[in-house]
């Protein structure tokens, strides 16, 4: 099943999706005692919030107007301990909240992580790296702000604004009434920009998803973009898409610029009601002058949380579209076989003997008319037996190894591996017994003896010497100052291409798989360093079935059998003087390499 592009970005656009909350509450199952500890201050701060005018107002009423400067200085007291309290509560309540939500989104992260790891290769075909990038960074740390700072934050506003309206009702109600009457205007306001908010902020959201894809894209891809000398374009192209994203962050921003001023205007309306009407019920007896001061201070309070509310509203609002794409991710299906055990093969099933049963395939098998990249293939390479496979790009070769190693799985037809359907075989295993070295080889950062052990651990120094000094390597390390300890940076760019491809033969030759493929894996050294491997090569073949892509004639020659692709097809095969015989697809290739020699690899292999 394929997770296409779009489908990470094309998300309900909800404010709360009750299915991806209640998804979200095992992971703090974890920390559910500290969890509830803060929700237990959030009701302490509220307490403390919503007594503290009415302390303010019996400091009016019964210290000042009576000149009780006793009563004052004990009011003034409980006033500051209060205060002090509250922001005591606040103090432990944000840290603890800042904790739980590093701690959940370093588990979201990791388990993100494990789950890419797991997928299958079209997953990786349909969605850029810095799609991915961004979901496991900005979606992550988007979750961490709503354990944070917005959902306890949210029904702590939400309480404080609810027992500030029942005691402004339940001090005077007729007062009440005309502060609060123009808060329904303000839930009208809130409800009208949070729409407009939200199409804005998706229209963001996807468009630095693009950004984040375009400069992933561009910088794994710098040498070609300087090699043709597409600087200007490209900068061209990313300032567009930058300009575009600044344009609908400015949509967001311009739309909270004009939500806080209303709600600033109607709060002041609030309380100039409150200014004109409260001393007319003084001077008519029905309340106290304290009564008029508490008011004053409940209606600062009641337009404090709403406005806490509109700036949340914008982290509730990426939270749950970062959850939801996240969740989205956790319920695609894994690579299938990845975690499965296989029995333990017979002496016979660890031969490596190969089998390709009519075996077809297509990269766009959910289209009504796939085109085919494989179509009926059959061949089989005995144990122990050379064979080379050679054709024009987009001819098939890669789409065999691909398959070979499960990372897709046919449409029809079967592949054997000593003997064995591959189907049965757990693709962990499967991996184990064959030993892969492509034209590209990927190195990670770290040193060249964690590159070396990447397939198989507890090797010991004296092997490791060996299979340098085997594969010619040695070479390479004799002119390295700390030898196996060095560290290669990014993909190996401190070691020319020809080091870095006979370190991977080095890695294979540690392996000691069953079958070898060989996907070009020669055409980026040079000669010297190819004689240097030959040898190598040649113990490395030795009693294990080889299957070798490879363009260079000197390397086609030495094979058992020649497999000849074209356009999906096999289009011929056997040895060498037998193909050259047929003056077919391989006798053009072999005088056209015999004209211009091995160095136009190239171009002759277009030219098949």
């Amino acid at each position: 099943m394929k997770l296409r592009q779009k489908e990470l970005d094309d998300i309900s656009g909800k404010v709360f999706d009750d299915r991806v909350f209640f998804r979200l509450l095992p992971y703090l199952r974890p920390h559910l005692l500290a969890f509830s500890g803060c929700i237990s201050l959030i009701f302490v701060a509220t307490g403390i919030s919503l007594y503290t005018p009415k302390l303010l107002g019996k400091i009016v009423d019964n210290a000042l107007l009576q000149k009780d400067w006793h009563l004052l200085y004990r009011f003034c007291f409980i006033y500051g301990a209060l205060e002090l309290l509250r922001m005591g509560s606040n103090f432990v309540q944000n840290y603890n909240l800042q904790k739980i939500g590093q701690q959940v989104m370093q588990r979201i992260r990791q388990q993100l992580f494990g789950q890419m790891l797991r997928m299958p290769m079209n997953f990786f075909d349909t969605n850029p790296a810095g799609k991915l990038v961004t979901r496991v960074t900005n979606d992550t740390a988007n979750l961490s702000e709503l354990f944070s700072a917005g959902f306890v934050m949210l029904l702590g506003d939400i309480l404080l604004i609810i027992g500030v309206m029942a005691a402004m009702l339940a001090l005077h109600w007729k007062l009440g009434l005309l502060a609060l009457s123009v808060f329904p205007f303000m839930i009208f306001s809130m409800m009208f920009f949070s729409s407009r908010l939200r199409i804005a902020f998706r229209r963001s959201r996807e468009l630095l998803s693009k950004l984040n894809a375009f400069f992933a894209e561009r910088v794994s891809g710098m040498g070609i973009v300087q090699l043709m000398g597409r600087e200007s374009f490209e900068r061209r192209v990313y300032c567009d898409l930058s300009e575009e994203y600044k344009d609908r962050q400015s949509d967001g921003v311009y739309l909270y610029a004009l939500l806080h001023p209303a709600i600033t205007i109607l709060s002041a309306i609030s309380m100039a009601m409150v200014i004109w009407y409260g001393p007319q019920y003084v001077m008519r007896g029905e309340i106290p002058l304290g009564t008029v001061v508490a008011f004053f201070a409940y209606v600062q309070i009641l337009y404090q949380p709403i406005r806490n509310i509109t700036d949340r509203y914008n982290i509730f609002l990426a939270a749950m579209a970062s959850a939801e794409r996240i969740f989205t991710i956790f319920d695609m299906p894994e690579e299938i076989g990845l975690r499965e055990s296989s029995p333990r093969p017979s002496r016979e099933q660890q031969l490596g003997a190969l089998e390709f049963d009519q075996v077809s395939f297509s990269y766009q098998a959910d289209r009504k008319t796939p085109i085919l990249a494989l179509q009926n293939i059959s061949f089989a390479i005995q144990e122990g037996e050379k064979v080379a496979i050679v054709g024009h790009t987009g001819a098939g070769k890669t789409t065999i190894t691909s398959l070979l190693f499960r990372f897709y799985e046919p449409q029809s037809g079967t592949i054997r591996l000593g003997g064995q359907d591959i189907r049965t075989i757990s693709k962990r295993e499967l991996r184990e017994r064959i030993g892969f070295v492509q034209q590209d080889v990927f190195l990670f950062a770290g040193t060249i003896r964690e590159n070396l052990l990447l397939l198989r651990q507890g090797i010991s120094e004296k092997e490791l010497h060996e299979a340098c000094a085997a594969t010619g390597f040695q070479h390479v390390l004799d002119r390295l100052p700390n030898g196996l300890d060095t560290y290669l940076e990014e993909r190996g760019s401190n070691l020319s291409l020809g080091e870095r491809q006979i370190l991977a033969f080095t890695r294979v030759f540690l392996q000691k798989p069953s079958l070898l493929v060989l996907d070009e894996a020669t055409s980026s050294i040079d000669t010297g360093a190819e004689l240097r491997i030959q040898k190598a090569t040649e113990e490395l073949v030795r009693g294990r079935s080889s299957l070798i892509i490879a363009h260079r004639l000197s390397t086609i020659r030495e094979a058992d059998r020649i497999l000849v692709f074209e356009r999906g097809h096999l289009e011929s095969f056997g040895t060498h003087d037998e193909l050259v015989k047929k003056s077919g697809v391989y006798g053009r290739f072999v005088a056209l390499q015999e004209r211009t020699g091995a160095s136009t690899t190239a171009q002759s292999t277009s030219s098949i």
